[in-house]
């Protein structure tokens, strides 16, 4: 894939159909409210072939408009895996790369686990109307999912604001139950997510701690007696021993996606 972080601003417009792709400059607070009214309607994914003969694909709101723009690919199965990355990387925050273009615009590039560039939002005129942008498709990405498919559990690794490496794992309704500490490299907070698999069905593994205030967490021991993962705190201990039931079955009898 090829990133476009070091490209400049001419480079923006993709040359993925007749006179490129446009970018929407100068995009105003009506265009985002309408974007956000849109995310409750029909968002979908489109594909399609460029002029170069390589496969893109974009995101549409609800009401036609292009929130979102790939790079290009070589065939049309790299381009769905693109909506996947895009399906998968697109409802976290922290995905997301916020930035200034040359003439003083800006855009965001929505980033896969290894940094490279999945995606990139049309122009807009302010740095504040590309944030709410960015929020929109956020919720876009979200409403495209839950359209698509019931809720599964599955594993994410992120990259933290110091640079370090987590991973969580998200029930079905999207809650987080479990996150690890920092990694100081993505492949070990896979390999946390697989220690957290085979771990994580065994009830001696885990063990309630008491928090302030009366509150409660629970944490889960690798064999070693090593904390692979850590949850929210609970407004009591019984409450927290239920929890650890909760995420003890959800480990034990639920297909959880793998983190990519």
């Amino acid at each position: 894939m090829k990133t476009l972080l070091a490209l400049p601003l001419a480079l923006l417009t993709f040359t993925g159909c007749a006179g490129g792709v446009d970018m929407g400059a100068g995009t105003d607070d009506a265009n985002i409210d309408g974007k956000a009214d849109s995310a409750a309607s029909a968002a979908r994914f489109e594909t399609f072939t460029g002029t170069d003969g390589q496969q893109y694909f974009h995101l549409l709101a609800g009401n036609g408009e292009k929130v979102l723009s790939s790079e290009g690919y070589v065939s049309k199965q790299g381009a769905t895996k693109g909506i996947d990355s895009v399906r998968f990387n697109g409802t976290m925050e922290t995905s997301y790369q916020l930035l200034q273009a040359a003439d003083g615009e800006w855009y965001f590039n929505l980033l896969a686990g290894n940094w490279e560039v999945i995606a990139t939002s049309e122009l807009y005129a302010s740095k504040s109307n590309a944030e709410r942008g960015l929020a929109t498709v956020q919720g876009l990405v979200k409403a495209v999912n839950e359209a698509a498919a019931p809720p599964v559990a599955r594993f994410q690794v992120f990259k933290g604001l110091d640079g370090s490496y987590y991973f969580h794992l998200r029930a079905e309704n999207g809650a987080i139950v479990l996150q690890s500490q920092g990694y100081t490299r993505r492949s070990s907070a896979l390999s946390g997510t697989s220690s957290v698999r085979s771990n994580g069905p065994t009830a001696a593994r885990y063990e309630v701690r008491d928090a302030a205030n009366g509150q409660a967490y629970f944490v889960l021991k690798a064999g070693n007696g090593q904390v692979i993962g850590v949850s929210e705190t609970y407004a009591s201990r019984s409450n927290a021993e239920r929890a650890v039931g909760d995420v003890s079955a959800l480990l034990s009898g639920t297909a959880i996606i793998d983190a990519q």
